[in-house]
């Protein structure tokens, strides 16, 4: 993949995760320079979408985000090592310092819109907020009721589910991690998982941050990094 090709990868899938509307060579040659005409920008991709990486629901219609185009949007984030954008996180970071581990969890929700999860096995706490906010955001992205119906009666079994894998978790040294569609604390493919393991003096802390696919990876990425190197 070339440069270009890659910059309009990233350009495309940052403006459909802000807006949510479908991607077309207009708006990215109004929205962006790539120093091509809108012509050449839809050749690229219709060059992108046989490569996997968008799909369109209608033949006329604008280009949709495949997993294969998150999991190379989320590689990317992965690999950056800065951790300036989540200088917002050190308050939310102080109560989880202080044991206030249902209000950090709350805060985490809140910051990310969608839905956040805690475990705390050595008291066998399991924190979550942020579920309607999920539901809604879920809605946005037009998911049928009887899909929702699922999506609800899969988060129900989370607790169960980190439990059962805790020796993974415990063991995993290589975070956070980033999960698109299923995982393996979600079955659901209409949602993405963002984890991390918090290694704290009094026992380990899962977290996930769990979003429509359609959610800003960055964010908790690097909040969870933070919290990570926080804790080194």
């Amino acid at each position: 993949m070339t440069e270009r090709t890659e910059a309009i990868l990233e350009a495309a899938i940052r403006d459909f995760v802000k807006t949510g509307k479908p991607i077309t060579s207009e708006s990215l040659y109004q929205l962006y320079d790539f120093g091509i005409k809108p012509a050449m920008i839809r050749w690229e991709l219709n060059e992108l979408s046989r490569a996997g990486y968008f799909f369109q629901r209608h033949p006329s219609g604008g280009r949709i985000p495949s997993d294969k185009a998150y999991r190379f949007f989320t590689e990317r984030a992965l690999r950056e090592e800065e951790t300036r954008n989540a200088r917002g996180f050190e308050d939310v970071f102080d109560d989880f310092k202080k044991g206030a581990r249902r209000t950090f969890v709350e805060d985490l929700a809140e910051r990310f819109g969608g839905l956040s999860v805690g475990y705390e096995p050595e008291r066998g706490e399991v924190y979550e907020s942020g579920l309607h906010e999920l539901l809604n955001r879920l809605q946005d992205d037009a998911i049928t009721t009887s899909e929702m119906i699922q999506i609800v009666n899969d988060f129900e079994s989370i607790p169960s589910r980190v439990e059962e894998l805790r020796s993974w978790w415990e063991e995993e040294r290589s975070w956070p991690r980033v999960f698109i569609g299923k995982s393996p604390f979600t079955k659901s493919v209409h949602v993405a998982v963002v984890a991390s393991c918090l290694k704290c003096d009094d026992g380990d802390f899962l977290l996930l941050a769990i979003g429509p696919k359609r959610m800003d990876y960055a964010k908790p990425i690097r909040a969870f990094r933070f919290f990570e190197r926080s804790l080194e």
